[in-house]
């Protein structure tokens, strides 16, 4: 059925993908927050917020909302990013209307009580020593923080202990109100909805007062570089970096997606099969582009113990940059393509997967396109668009290589050092 696309009197703005044959919907609530809209002394804000949401309205207290949910037999969650706050659910089509009336009161009405947010406060800072526990999590935010210096992108997204301790009540409420309940909105569903009825609920919302007031981005630095981070975790990890130039356009992100699928996407992809199933050196490697509203990058990225560590970043070097530099085989093309259809097959099978994706093509600037035109694109995507793609990440030479993990011998780290920037 065609996506429904519309400004509310309120000024929001709804994109919904009726499926008719569904017994389920997923609905989303997206704001302009996150991350990198924050300020010195205020960093972690939008996630204790984002928190706090859930502890309590003006009409349901915090179990009472749990329970709602629980009783439809369905879920909502929230989470944060660099660039967004969403909350959202998954609940059978019969309480769609009984669910965004609950969220409604959680944008609109959430109290922020004093011993609440105590209590959230050190639930967030437990969270926060939790990630510090996780590599791959850490190690990420150390990398943006180091391509993209000085700039609030690579600022973490739950803030640290300290950050969140300091941020009073009056913080969060500000915040809270500012971009919560004001600022820019975005509803996505799919699934079985009553359409009519929907609509008027969403149009009851109050007015955003601070509609389209976005805080004015700072485009980050790209920092081009070779560098080792210290950090006491039992592997070392490598990301060989990219930037992608942007606006990027549908059509070549899906060039990036089939290459990606090619290179370090998959199991069968040339990353996984050697270092991986051939040489036994890495249990964690693959590639991945990361992408925001005015800057990305393209990664590939493996784990090794200190011991393999240089033939790791031998190996993974030379995979990549044969891969930029040679042909790729119409086998390898089609095998990717035919892997990336299946995926999107896949997906429409899940509602909360395709209202997801409505917001996704809404940030990039994308049209709404069906399923059957996606996998079309994917499928007459050529060889020469994809050697376009290469050819141009290719000539910007601004790559970087980043070795993240316990410190190694002065000898290994300079033969590393060697093989990223003289390629043995």
């Amino acid at each position: 059925m065609p996506i429904i696309q519309q400004r509310l009197q309120n000024k929001a703005y709804v994109k919904a993908e009726p499926i008719a044959s569904a017994k389920t919907v997923a609905i989303g609530f997206w704001f302009s927050a996150g991350s990198r809209y924050e300020s010195e002394g205020k960093h972690g804000i939008s996630h204790f917020v984002e928190h706090m949401i859930f502890k309590g309205t003006k009409n349901l207290s915090c179990f009472e909302i749990a329970c709602e949910f629980d009783k439809m037999g369905g879920y909502i969650n929230a989470f944060t990013e660099r660039e967004q706050l969403c909350l959202y659910c998954v609940i059978p089509s019969q309480y769609c209307i009984q669910a965004i009336n609950i969220m409604k009161d959680m944008i609109y009405n959430s109290t922020f009580e004093a011993a609440e947010i105590e209590k959230e406060r050190q639930v967030i800072q437990s969270e926060i020593l939790s990630s510090l526990d996780d590599p791959e999590e850490v190690s990420l935010d150390a990398v943006i923080s180091s391509i993209w210096k000085n700039n609030p992108i690579s600022w973490s997204i739950a803030g640290s202990k300290d950050d969140v301790e300091s941020l009073t009540r009056e913080d969060l409420i500000s915040w809270y109100e500012d971009y919560i309940r004001s600022g820019n909105m975005l509803v996505t569903l799919s699934g079985n909805f009553p359409e009519k009825e929907t609509f008027q609920a969403l149009n009851d919302f109050p007015d955003r007062e601070r509609f389209d007031e976005k805080k004015k981005l700072e485009l980050p630095d790209w920092n081009p570089q070779f560098n080792f981070i210290k950090a006491f975790f039992q592997q070392e990890q490598f990301f060989y970096l990219f930037p992608i130039k942007m606006p990027l356009s549908y059509k070549k992100n899906i060039c990036y997606a089939i290459l990606n699928a090619i290179i370090g996407d998959t199991m069968s992809s040339r990353l996984f099969q050697k270092l991986r199933e051939e040489s036994g050196y890495c249990y964690n490697v693959y590639s991945f582009f990361n992408v925001f509203s005015d800057c990305g990058f393209w990664a590939f990225y493996a784990t090794s113990s200190k011991d393999n560590s240089l033939k790791v970043v031998q190996d993974m070097k030379r995979i990549v940059d044969d891969f930029f530099e040679n042909d790729i085989s119409e086998e390898e093309i089609n095998f990717a393509k035919q892997h990336l259809c299946g995926e999107e097959i896949m997906a429409s099978e899940d509602v909360e997967q395709r209202m997801k994706g409505l917001a996704r093509s809404y940030f990039a600037g994308y049209e709404s396109i069906e399923i059957e035109t996606i996998i079309d694109m994917i499928q007459n995507t050529t060889h020469e668009q994809l050697r376009e793609v290469l050819d141009e990440i290719k000539k910007s030479k601004e790559n970087a290589f980043i070795v993240y993990g316990p410190p190694l011998r002065n000898s290994i780290e300079n033969s590393i050092e060697q093989a990223v920037k003289n390629g043995n």
